[in-house]
């Protein structure tokens, strides 16, 4: 068979393993903040359960309140799954204070900044924005 997912369903089963393998080690160590966050992560990107990564990404966060890479993937998947701008704002407030020198919290609260910017632009229907007055 194709070792690199390229024949049958053999991407599907990986994907099962891999689930049934975070369910496994989550029943030995229920409040594991890194392997909450991990599994939150693979249930949003992988399975695309959001849901269920939502419940994960909330045990985690109440496993390790102060990790800001936990809140920026939470006010992430907020952002993408609801466009709630006010609560995913919110989340990458949180993370930007508790790792404000955390490159990858950064780029994500920058990332979600422009396109929460580039939604509000897309709001404002045309003929409604104020008139340009010439000099």
């Amino acid at each position: 068979g194709d070792r690199f997912g390229g024949g049958g369903k053999g991407g599907d089963d990986k994907k099962r393993e891999i689930g049934e393998y975070y369910q496994q080690m989550l029943k030995l160590n229920p409040g594991d903040p890194l392997l909450l966050r991990n599994y939150a992560k693979y249930l949003h990107e992988v399975e695309k359960n959001v849901e269920k990564a939502e419940e994960y990404y909330g045990r985690a966060i109440l496993a390790s309140p102060g990790d800001g890479d936990l809140l920026s993937s939470y006010g992430k998947l907020i952002w993408e799954t609801e466009k709630d701008e006010d609560r995913a704002q919110s989340y990458f407030d949180q993370a930007v204070h508790a790792s404000p020198d955390d490159c990858m919290v950064l780029g994500s609260y920058a990332h979600f900044l422009w396109e929460a910017d580039e939604e509000e632009d897309e709001e404002i229907p045309q003929g409604t924005a104020p008139a340009m007055i010439g000099a």
